[in-house]
């Protein structure tokens, strides 16, 4: 019997994508995932009276990877831009798995805060979760949960 991979995964989204996220976590199924065991935290996680800084830059130096929920929202998150990114990958630390929730141009318009230098995951068609629909969402969620076995895997070894 193989061992299990055990990963802590930070998850960093903007709150107003907050449907969007439920929608695509829904629908990975990251409990079936062959060789793996993922504990997730995020800062929906928060208890009532936490110090919710020091609690999650804490758990964004504790985790094994990011997974970044890309947005309009999330670049426009100074929290995020300025805390959580260069925890995720700054100088010596590669731990982010990015995914185009929601279209963010990709034409230098915008300040990406290096998150463009890194592969990105897009669905089928270069489509990101927000623009499928039905059996599309479907596959987007589980093509991104085998992309994140894939890397954590190869990692691990």
């Amino acid at each position: 019997m193989t061992e299990l991979v055990h990963v802590g995964m930070f998850l960093s989204w903007c709150h107003q994508d907050a449907e969007a996220k439920e929608a695509l976590l829904g629908q990975m199924h990251l409990d079936g995932l062959a060789g793996m065991r993922i504990s997730w935290w995020e800062d929906s996680h928060l208890l009532l009276g936490e110090d919710w800084r020091r609690r999650i830059l804490a758990r964004l130096d504790g985790c094994d990877y990011g997974l970044l929920l890309l947005s309009p929202g999330f670049f426009g998150s100074r929290f995020i831009c300025e805390e959580e990114l260069p925890r995720l990958f700054g100088r010596g630390v590669d731990k982010v798995l990015p995914v185009m929730l929601k279209r963010v141009p990709m034409d230098g318009s915008r300040h990406l805060h290096g998150v463009d230098a890194r592969q990105i995951f897009f669905g089928s068609g270069g489509r990101c979760f927000t623009e499928t629909r039905g059996a599309g969402r479907e596959r987007f969620a589980l093509e991104l949960a085998t992309k994140m076995r894939e890397r954590v895997l190869s990692d691990a070894s």
